[in-house]
């Protein structure tokens, strides 16, 4: 591979048809090469392309064709797509070919988009601002609405933060579309396809939906908004036949639902809270309708001048006085009091994040005093999320000891699958 790969780096400076040159080389893999490139129009450079170039030579149109099979879906759904906003959020493919300067090398021509992936800008920021969330979820949620209107429509199935693009215009583009397929006249597309960590679980059950690119935007807007994966103690068992693989997810996610994004940063107010956790609902009909149901929710979101910035908690009210406030009603015997003001407290949003463990416990006991093992066993465990991700333990509990609390209380409630998670945790050290 790696002398192909400098056989085709050898390939900067060259002409493709007359009208490509290829300036720089960008990156390969199996198909070829990308290189930047600009395209000349009577002898004069007009605008800078990708230019896509294949590994082996002496290409058929139909070998190349399938080749490039996943551009060309993506350059037929862009010919039939009448929804200019999407467009500008897919990448526009301009040309296609056999090169026979080339030995007979395919080549494709696309929008040079220049920039990173998500999955780079997640990386390098750790946890993305509300706001900045909310614009980019926005964005994926119209493209998926041009694709998702087209007829019959066309799903991505496998929306990943490594598939969407960030230019340096800050706008992202969908890419990717080598497991995007048409639905068929029953509603819905047959076979298992994508990431199986960014996967739907109807998707993993061998029938995708439009729900399903929704169900893998909240699972994107979940990781950047946190720095992590929803469910990321999940691991597939090895030996398990792809035609469970379904059924093993929607049981898994069942027993262990994800917290809060706010429980692990603050930052996120209720409202951003509720889009994603509707994306992630196991069953299709939960969730949103329609990509167009997720953009009205997220233009929905507080604005500046009515309140705060989209997405974003508004500023603490009491939050030290109202722990003290509830420590004394459990105390008094009144934990039902205590569990109303700390709900209407974690509700309305804007906790500090050092004080979010302690509210989190604090609520997690006074559901314990009423008996409430399951809303205690998930209080617990989002009190652990929040330590796990950085914030300060609560006075005499370290991460050890939440995870005990939360295994207990799992226990209580019935969930064993739950209750070993976090004995897990425990017996690590947190």
């Amino acid at each position: 591979m790696a002398t192909a790969d400098t056989d085709l780096r050898e390939l900067v400076g060259r002409v493709i048809d007359g009208r490509y040159l290829l300036r720089e080389w960008i990156g390969g893999g199996g198909f070829g090469a990308v290189f930047r490139s600009e395209q000349y129009v009577l002898g004069r450079a007009v605008r800078p392309i990708a230019c896509k170039v294949s590994r082996r030579p002496d290409l058929t149109e139909q070998s190349a064709g399938e080749l490039f099979a996943d551009v060309l879906v993506l350059a037929d759904a862009m010919g039939a797509m009448t929804d200019l906003e999407a467009r500008r959020h897919l990448v526009h493919v301009y040309d296609a070919g056999l090169a026979r300067d080339l030995g007979g090398r395919a080549y494709l021509v696309m929008e040079y988009v220049r920039g990173g992936t998500l999955a780079a800008e997640f990386a390098r920021m750790e946890r993305v601002p509300p706001r900045l969330m909310v614009k980019w979820a926005r964005q994926i949620a119209v493209a998926l609405r041009g694709l998702h209107r087209l007829l019959p429509p066309l799903l991505h199935r496998d929306l990943k933060p490594d598939n969407v693009l960030l230019g340096q215009d800050r706008a992202v583009r969908l890419i990717d579309f080598g497991l995007a397929a048409r639905m068929r006249a029953a509603g819905q597309v047959e076979g298992v396809a994508g990431t199986t960590r960014y996967m739907a679980p109807e998707t993993a059950g061998g029938a995708s939906l439009p729900a399903s690119d929704l169900y893998s935007l909240g699972l994107l807007m979940y990781e950047g908004l946190t720095g992590r994966q929803p469910y990321e103690h999940l691991v597939v068992p090895l030996d398990l036949p792809d035609r469970a693989l379904g059924e093993w997810l929607v049981e898994a996610k069942r027993k262990a639902p994800p917290v809060r994004p706010s429980s692990v940063e603050a930052a996120v107010a209720p409202e951003l809270d509720d889009v994603v956790m509707r994306c992630l609902e196991l069953r299709p009909g939960d969730r949103f309708r329609s990509a167009d149901e997720v953009i009205a929710a997220l233009d929905a979101l507080p604005r500046p001048g009515s309140g705060g910035r989209p997405g974003v908690a508004a500023p603490p009210v009491r939050g030290p006085a109202d722990l003290a406030k509830a420590r004394r009603a459990v105390r008094e015997g009144r934990p039902a009091e205590a569990v109303a003001l700390l709900r209407a407290v974690l509700g309305r949003g804007g906790v500090p994040r050092e004080l979010l463990p302690a509210l989190l416990a604090e609520l997690a006991g006074a559901h314990t005093e009423l008996g409430e093992h399951a809303a205690a066993a998930t209080q617990w465990a989002q009190a652990y999320e929040s330590v796990r991700a950085g914030a300060r333990p609560p006075d005499g509990l370290s991460r050890e000891r939440l995870a005990r609390h939360a295994e207990q209380a799992f226990r209580a409630a019935g969930n064993r699958f739950q209750a070993g998670h976090f004995a897990r945790l425990a017996r690590d050290g947190g």
